[in-house]
């Protein structure tokens, strides 16, 4: 669960990301979003800390009616809407939350990273893309206020004080490059990298 600041524009964000991340991190900011609207309706969600406890408790409550009408999940034996409440102590999903800046930056990336998975492989579009339009069209019921900042949430290693973005560059050059996750389909490499 991450988000990688590797521009401000949501849209350079995007296309700085390498293939695999184009195709994962789409999922992981639906489920932040979706996240932000499953507290904002039931805040008792917040008060657990224990994952398996939590976990047993979003399982129990039902979608809540203005989430009907979002994309039904592709994987859903059961054609559920959205996505169900994920990592909501993490300091991206925190983040997200904060403030209808922040939550709507993050339906940005994932809109963009939707663009930019039909970019490199044409002629196919991401399961997740009609949530990320539901998501950006509907907002929770959280603070209204602009983006303020962004969560980093890495190694210690890679940070650079008060610099979300050196701080996203460093980890991508560092963790993700020797990992392999930096390979670019019809798209050349960000000039970080």
């Amino acid at each position: 669960m991450n988000i990688f600041i590797l521009s401000i524009n949501p849209k350079e964000a995007a296309q700085a990301h390498g293939d695999k991340h184009v195709i994962k991190m789409i999922l992981e900011s639906c489920q932040m979003l979706y996240s932000a609207h499953w507290t904002a309706v039931h805040p008792e969600l917040l008060k657990e800390k224990a994952a398996v406890k939590l976990a047993k408790a979003q399982k129990a409550l039902a979608i809540p009616d203005y989430m009907l009408t979002a994309p039904k999940r592709k994987c859903s034996a059961n054609q559920e809407s959205g996505y169900r409440p994920v990592h909501l102590h993490h300091p991206c999903t925190i983040w997200v939350r904060q403030s209808t800046g922040n939550y709507l930056w993050l339906a940005e990336l994932a809109l963009a990273l939707g663009d930019e998975y039909e970019f490199r492989w044409p002629g196919r579009v991401h399961s997740c893309k009609a949530h990320a339009a539901w998501l950006k069209a509907n907002l929770p019921a959280i603070p209204e206020g602009p983006r303020n900042g962004f969560a980093v949430a890495m190694d210690p290693m890679y940070r650079v004080p008060n610099d979300p973005l050196a701080s996203y560059v460093n980890f991508y050059k560092g963790s993700k490059k020797d990992r392999n996750l930096t390979n670019y389909t019809r798209r050349e490499k960000p000039a970080f990298l």
